[in-house]
Order: structure tokens, then sequence, then C-alpha cells
């Protein structure tokens, strides 16, 4: 009778952690269920146009919008900060930023800030990668922290373009800049 008692218990633990193993495998499908994300997600597109319109009134200096730049460009933010959000007397920030057709990441911030704290804004650690000539105009590289950049300081004004998108795609959204008066 023992044997038996013994058999059948040991049936009953081996249900039992079956059991406990289908509970523990239930419990993980569901978890992954909630927490994984498709990758083809849909990127946000923005119209940045009304924020330039509101950035335009009272800004001393004239901001920069792109002009021209095809469709596959997606610009997915969008803001301009006056200097009670910058945090500093007199100093503005317009930016746009956009998912590139190679599917990067392209921005450009325009400011009256001092250029390397501009810079500095935007990369890690930037070091110096040298000139890309945007429609005849020089524009510094700039690497770091996985980004570059490129930056035109024209006093009082800087532009800074940056992102993990190629060189050709910054220059491309550099030489797509037009004043917006």
């Amino acid at each position: 009778m023992d044997d038996v008692a013994a058999r059948k218990h040991g049936f009953e633990s081996l249900a039992d952690m079956a059991r406990s193993l289908g509970v523990v495998f239930a419990a993980v499908v569901v978890l992954l269920l909630i927490t994984i994300r498709p990758h083809g997600q849909t990127v946000q597109i923005v119209d940045y146009r009304p924020t330039l319109q509101i950035a335009k009134i009272g800004e001393p200096f004239v901001l920069v919008a792109p002009v021209g730049l095809p469709g596959q460009w997606r610009p997915t933010s969008d803001y301009f900060d006056p200097p009670q959000v910058t945090g500093t007397p007199g100093v503005s920030m317009w930016h746009i930023g956009f998912v590139t057709p190679a599917n990067a990441y392209a921005g450009f911030e325009q400011t009256n800030r001092i250029a390397a704290d501009a810079l500095s804004a935007q990369i890690t650690d930037p070091v110096r990668a040298g000139v890309s000539l945007v429609h005849g105009i020089a524009w510094q590289r700039w690497t770091g922290g996985g980004r570059r950049a490129l930056i035109l300081a024209r006093t009082p004004v800087t532009i800074v373009v940056d992102g993990t998108a190629g060189w050709g795609e910054l220059e491309q959204l550099a030489g797509s800049l037009q004043p917006q008066h």
C-alpha cells in the first residue's frame, strides 16, 4: 500500500509541477503581449508652420525654416523657446526635428546664444570634424556622443543642424534653411 501511495503521490507532484509551469508560462506570455511594441510604429508628423508664425512675432532675429525638402522628410517635433523658457535673458531657441528619408534623425536649432553653448547643448563632448560647403557657405562639422552636427555661427545667430543622420542628409537640411520674414 505504501508503494501505491508513494507512486500516486509522485504522479500528483508531477501533475502539480506541470500545472505550475503552465501558470508561469501563461504569465510570461501575458507580460510579453503587454510589453512588446511593434517595430513598424507610425511616426507622428507635426505641422511646424503655426509654431513658426507665432515665434516670428517679436523675435529679435529672422527665423529660418526648411524650404523644398522632399516629402520623405517627416517633421516630428517643433518648438520655440523664448527667453522665459530658456532661462537666459534675451536668448531664444527655435527647433524642428525630422525623420529623414534614411529613417535617421536630423533637426536644427536656431538660437542667439553663444555658438559653443548651442553646440554643446546638442552633442556630448564635441570634436571638430572638418568643414562642409553648403551652397558655398562653410559649415563647421562636429561629432560627439554618436551624433553629427553642422554649425553656422553668424553673430548674433547660431544654427546647429544635428542628428544621427549622415553628413549628406545633414547638409541637405542645412541647404534647405531659408529666412522666414
